[in-house]
């Protein structure tokens, strides 16, 4: 049975702790794996801010160019936690990565578009009836194609609408849909406001989703001997969060550098508000896994115990 034990009862119970204890263990250095994306800013603030420092840890932002080059240091033990999207941290546990969703990064929010379908400049002006058979570009297998079939659904057209395209580099396949090579494509913000700005359209968005896009990930060994590391770690987080919030105009400048914000966008592109910590819940868990196993991705489920975070954040 999974333990229910809070973050907020475990802050409690160190504080106390450390009332007895004449300073606080040698710093944790924790290399964390991100790629250059909005649902990363919170990661980005608890650094240049000092929150993690403030609580003992030593967290290394180690960005990568791609989710395949992240996966595969992560799985050769080169990082010691990770931002992905469920779909890749299910196959990394499934490949016996010893870590755990510590917490949800981004869920789908209603006015925060995070992916969308965008139209080409040609194709700008269709309404969903008159796009069957136009070609999507997608990358297989990944959570872009989950949320294709999602937005599919909504749209009432039913998978197998479009006539999808492989196009794996997002870059080049926002090159040919602003070139109307493609009629459409899976974008992610900011290159969805972009594709709009240059002419293209949207046809979709996957903001009222309502599903756990992306989590952050931590080794199983910091959440030994009372999770200590994995609550400092949260309790950090989750301040960012806050003074995100709080004053998000404060943070443009690091958004636009971080998380690569087209120049054009700058100045207007929203600033997010990001969930407070929390964990997938089952049956949002159950919908990804069950997806996964219908593309082939997963032989049988993998049970939560092994997935989730054995302390509630």
């Amino acid at each position: 049975m999974r333990k229910t034990l809070s973050v907020a009862a475990l802050v409690l119970v160190l504080a106390l702790a450390s009332l007895a204890v004449p300073a606080r263990a040698q710093e944790v250095t924790i290399r964390f794996g991100i790629l250059p994306v909005l649902d990363t800013l919170p990661l980005q603030v608890a650094v240049r801010d000092g929150l993690f420092a403030g609580q003992g840890l030593n967290v290394e932002l180690v960005p990568f160019a791609s989710a395949l080059e992240r996966d595969t240091a992560m799985q050769a033990g080169q990082l010691d936690g990770y931002f992905g999207d469920l779909i890749a941290t299910y196959l990394l546990i499934s490949r016996d990565v010893p870590m755990y969703i510590a917490l949800t990064s981004w869920r789908t929010t209603p006015g925060y578009p995070m992916f969308g379908i965008a139209l080409s400049p040609a194709a700008r002006d269709r309404g969903p009836d008159e796009l069957k058979g136009a070609t999507l570009g997608i990358s297989r297998s990944t959570v872009m194609e989950f949320l294709a079939d999602r937005m599919e659904e909504r749209l009432g057209v039913g998978t197998g609408y479009f006539s999808r395209m492989e196009v794996k580099k997002i870059p080049i396949r926002l090159q040919m849909l602003m070139a109307s090579q493609i009629d459409a494509a899976i974008l992610p913000e900011p290159l969805l406001s972009l594709a709009r700005l240059k002419g293209g359209g949207v046809l979709a968005t996957a903001d009222n989703l309502d599903v756990p896009l992306t989590v952050l990930c931590l080794h199983r060994k910091y959440f030994a001997d009372g999770a200590e590391t994995y609550v400092r770690f949260v309790t950090a987080y989750k301040e960012a969060v806050e003074r995100l919030a709080a004053d998000p105009e404060r943070y443009r400048a690091l958004m636009a550098e971080t998380c690569r914000i087209p120049q054009p966008l700058v100045d207007e592109f929203p600033v997010y508000r990001y969930p407070l910590p929390a964990l997938p819940t089952d049956s949002e868990l159950d919908e990804v896994q069950d997806w996964m196993i219908a593309k082939g991705l997963l032989r049988e489920p993998i049970p939560k115990e092994i997935v989730l975070s054995p302390i509630i954040p």
